[in-house]
């Protein structure tokens, strides 16, 4: 065996394995919570809470995916829809929801300054609060849920085990091509590490609302660019632990997906934490940066084995390593809960590594991100020094 292939083993190696084992914990606490979760209980009686629910424009479905928030089985909840201005082309469908739901409500937050927009809606959201709420629930406005999912999301909260909880969003992708299954390959990716450590990080996020104004967080979304993430690391530095509930994971149509899109999405994923928390950007760039590598190092090694360019060993490690791989492709396939085809899912595991790992190298040189029409420039903790447009 010569040096280059023992350099290359080692590589795969110590590349593939701790990275599949990170992927194995997370899709088993998937399963083990989707195979335990909790019961329905009829004789729940939550208290009062309401669900904050930002918005920037419209898209297809909509109103559907909004109507599955206004229309939970739970006794005694409101819903704010949250927009910049009236202009927004989701104030019509705002309107008619409040007009046909009692418990609906709107808010005109105006326009931010000093932070990012969604963190500026957020504060006035909670400004408008009910004096009787007593559990706050954050919600994107791409996400639908079961008739259900409140009361069974929040009791963690109203039965005293849980201070707050976080829950993440798989996609949709409808019709089911190469960009909308990229999309929802790297959801799950996201997903199945999120359910090793938890924090929030879109989908969902409910909290006792003593304890949100206790730890003073519309102070920090006030000059930062992102709501969840900033959130997660209050609680982290106060000391509160945040459960993950995959079992009751949000569903986001995403339809019609683009190249365009996708990469949009993926550098919001992934320049968000390089601004509020560097360490979970570096760990994932080393993480998915050096896996691209190995994969497409991997099936070269295996090719060219048929012609002597490596040994025996070397060829048999990246055929492990490329096999392992595709069943960690696999295994995020099952948590992802819409049929989306073996040979679809398949075909989009290397273009999705590929592009992520394009965008996690160009996050490197980065010092802004692109959010709904305005540029954010990011300090340290996610802070926001200037905005402006486009």
């Amino acid at each position: 065996m010569s040096l280059w292939d023992r350099i290359l083993i080692i590589w795969i190696v110590v590349t593939t394995v701790p990275v599949l084992c990170l992927l194995a914990v997370g899709i088993l606490r998937i399963w083990f919570a989707r195979l335990t979760g909790p019961e329905r209980n009829p004789e729940d009686s939550p208290p009062a809470t309401e669900i904050l629910i930002p918005l920037k424009g419209l898209f297809a479905g909509q109103e559907d995916v909004l109507r599955s928030m206004l229309e939970q089985q739970h006794p005694n909840f409101t819903v704010i829809f949250i927009l910049e201005s009236e202009k927004d082309p989701a104030d019509t469908l705002v309107e008619a929801f409040c007009r046909q739901y009692p418990h609906a409500r709107k808010i005109i937050a105006g326009r931010s300054e000093l932070c990012g927009q969604k963190n500026h809606n957020l504060i006035q959201g909670v400004e408008g609060l009910g004096p009787e709420t007593e559990i706050i629930v954050f919600c994107d406005g791409s996400n639908a849920a079961d008739p259900d999912w409140l009361i069974r999301f929040t009791r963690p909260i109203y039965s005293g085990s849980e201070e707050a909880v976080t829950t993440f969003r798989a996609f949709d992708p409808r019709p089911p091509n190469l960009a909308g299954v990229c999309q929802a390959i790297y959801a799950s990716f996201i997903l199945a590490l999120d359910s090793v450590k938890a924090k929030p990080w879109g989908g969902a996020t409910a909290i006792r609302r003593e304890t949100f104004e206790q730890l003073k967080i519309r102070e920090a979304w006030s000059r930062t660019v992102v709501d969840d993430l900033v959130l997660g690391n209050v609680l982290e530095r106060a000391g509160v632990r945040i459960k993950m509930n995959p079992e009751l994971i949000l569903k986001s149509p995403l339809l019609g997906q683009t190249v365009k899109g996708l990469l949009a999405y993926l550098d919001r994923q992934i320049l968000f934490p390089k601004f509020t928390n560097p360490f979970i950007w570096a760990g994932l760039l080393v993480m998915h940066t050096s896996l691209t590598l190995v994969v497409v190092a991997s099936v070269v090694a295996g090719s060219l084995y048929p012609f002597g360019v490596v040994d025996a060993s070397t060829a048999t490690v990246s055929y492990l390593a490329v096999g392992c791989s595709l069943l960690a492709v696999l295994g995020l396939r099952s948590i992802n809960p819409f049929s989306v085809s073996v040979g679809r899912w398949l075909v989009g595991f290397l273009p999705c590594m590929v592009l992520a790992g394009f965008v996690f190298i160009r996050s490197i040189f980065l010092n802004y991100i692109d959010w709904h029409g305005k540029r954010y420039w990011c300090g340290r903790d996610g802070v926001v020094l200037r905005s402006g447009p486009v």
